[in-house]
C-alpha cells in the first residue's frame, strides 16, 4: 500500500495533548487515528471545545486519508460520531442530527454497538423536545444496543464506562422533557456510581448533571437548591470558555434571584449572562437540553436582547404548558427589564404574565409572580440599578 504523505500536526494541538495521549503522533495512521477519536470522544462536549474538537478531527480525517481504501469501517464511523457531536456543540442543530444520521447508519450496518449508543446518546437530547416520538424510539433502541453490548464484550474498560456514562446522561434528558423527575434523578445517581476516570470527560458529566439537577429543584419548586446546583454549573463553564452555556444558566439564576426578591442580584446575574453571551462564537439558538427551558441566550449582546430572548421564552412555555418554565421565563425577562432600566415595564410584564398563568395547570406560579410584583414595586423607591 502506498502511504500519502501526512500533514504535520500543528503546534498548538501538540501543546494540547495531555499526558497518555502520545499514541496520537504514532508512525501508524491506524494507531494514531484511534488516539485522536478517543481524545475527542472524551472531550467536554460544551460550546468552548468546538475549535479544539475541530481541529483534532481535521487531523484525523488527514490520517484517514492517508490510509485511504485500508481504512476500518469503524474507524470510519468514529469519526462521523465525532464530525455529529462536534456539530451539534457548535450549535449547528441541524446539521448535527443530519450527519448524526448518516453515522448511525453505518454503525448499525457495521454492528459497532458502542459507537451506535453514542451516536443515539448525543442526539437524544435535541430530540427529546421536538421530536418525542423519535426520541422515544431512540431510548429504546439505545437501551437495546446496550444489552446486545454487554453480552458480547468487556464492558468495564474505559471507553466502554463513558459510553454507559452517555447513555445515562441521555436518558437524563430525556426525563427532564417528558417530566419524569423520579426517573432522573434515579439516572443522576446511577451516573454517580459509575468508575469515571477524571479527565475532561468527567468535566462534561459533571456540567450535565448539576444543570439537570437545576432543572430538577426547578421544576420541584426548590428554589434555593437550584441556585447552589446553577453555580456550580455555571463555574464548570466558565472554566471551559463555555459562554453559550454560561449565559443561560445566569439567565436562569437571574429568575431564582427574581424569586428570592433579590432585585440588585437578579440584576447582576442578568448582567453576567449578557457579558458571557457576548464572548461566545456560536451562530444560532439552541436550546440546552439540560437544563430544559425552552430559551438560548446566546445572540444577546445587550439586556434589551435578553429580554427578547425571555418573551420568546415565555410564550413556548405557554404553548406547551410548561408552567415552571413559563415562571422562569417571566422571572428572567423581569430582571433583564430592570438590567436595562426599564423598571416599569418590568412591573407591567410581571401583571401580564400573572393574568396569563391563571391558564397553566400550576396553581403556584401566580401568587409566586404576584408576590415579585409587590416586592419590587416597594423596593422600585430605593432601587437605582
Amino acid at each position: 500500500m502506498q502511504l500519502r504523505d501526512r500533514p504535520a500536526l500543528p503546534r498548538h494541538l501538540l501543546a494540547d495533548l495531555g499526558v497518555g495521549n502520545d499514541a496520537v503522533r504514532a508512525d501508524d495512521p491506524l494507531v494514531a487515528a484511534g488516539a485522536v477519536l478517543d481524545l475527542v470522544e472524551r472531550m467536554a462536549a460544551l460550546t468552548g471545545s468546538v475549535q479544539r474538537r475541530s481541529a483534532w478531527l481535521a487531523y484525523a480525517h488527514s490520517l484517514l486519508a492517508e490510509l485511504g481504501d485500508a481504512c476500518p469501517d469503524d474507524v470510519e464511523v468514529r469519526l462521523l460520531a465525532c464530525v455529529a457531536r462536534t456539530a451539534l456543540c457548535a450549535h449547528q442543530t441541524s446539521a448535527g442530527l443530519a450527519a448524526a444520521e448518516q453515522a448511525l447508519v453505518r454503525a448499525v450496518e457495521t454492528r459497532d454497538r458502542a459507537t451506535e449508543i453514542l451516536i443515539r446518546a448525543a442526539r437524544l437530547p435535541y430530540l427529546a423536545h421536538k421530536s418525542p416520538v423519535d426520541a422515544n424510539r431512540d431510548v429504546r433502541l439505545m437501551d437495546t444496543a446496550w444489552q446486545m453490548l454487554q453480552a458480547a464484550a468487556n464492558c468495564t474498560t474505559p471507553r466502554a464506562v463513558w459510553v454507559h456514562a452517555e447513555m445515562l446522561l441521555a436518558r437524563v434528558a430525556y426525563h427532564g422533557a417528558t417530566g419524569h423527575l423520579a426517573q432522573l434523578r434515579s439516572e443522576l445517581a446511577e451516573i454517580g456510581r459509575l468508575p469515571l476516570q477524571r479527565d475532561e470527560g468527567l468535566t462534561f458529566v459533571a456540567y450535565a448533571s448539576h444543570a439537570s439537577l437545576a432543572q430538577l429543584w426547578l421544576r420541584s419548586h426548590r428554589p434555593d437548591r437550584a441556585a447552589v446546583s446553577l453555580q456550580d454549573a455555571a463555574n464548570i463553564c466558565e472554566a471551559e470558555s463555555a459562554w453559550s452555556e454560561t449565559a443561560n444558566l445566569r439567565a436562569a439564576q437571574a429568575a431564582v434571584w427574581m424569586l428570592a426578591q433579590d432585585f440588585h442580584a437578579a440584576v447582576s446575574a442578568a448582567q453576567v449572562a449578557v457579558q458571557a453571551a457576548r464572548r461566545t462564537t456560536v451562530q444560532n439558538a439552541h436550546l440546552d437540553p439540560w437544563l430544559g427551558m425552552p430559551f438560548d441566550m446566546s445572540q444577546a449582546r445587550f439586556a434589551a436582547d435578553g429580554v427578547t430572548a425571555m418573551a420568546e421564552a415565555v410564550l413556548a412555555a405557554q404553548d406547551l404548558g410548561d408552567a415552571v418554565a413559563f415562571q422562569v421565563g417571566a422571572l428572567a425577562m423581569t430582571a433583564f427589564y430592570l438590567a436595562d432600566d426599564r423598571a416599569l415595564e418590568a412591573l407591567d410584564a410581571l401583571s401580564e404574565a400573572r393574568e396569563v398563568a391563571k391558564s397553566l395547570h400550576d396553581a403556584g406560579v401566580g401568587p409566586a409572580l404576584h408576590g415579585v410584583a409587590e416586592a419590587l414595586l416597594a423596593h422600585l423607591g430605593v432601587f437605582k440599578g
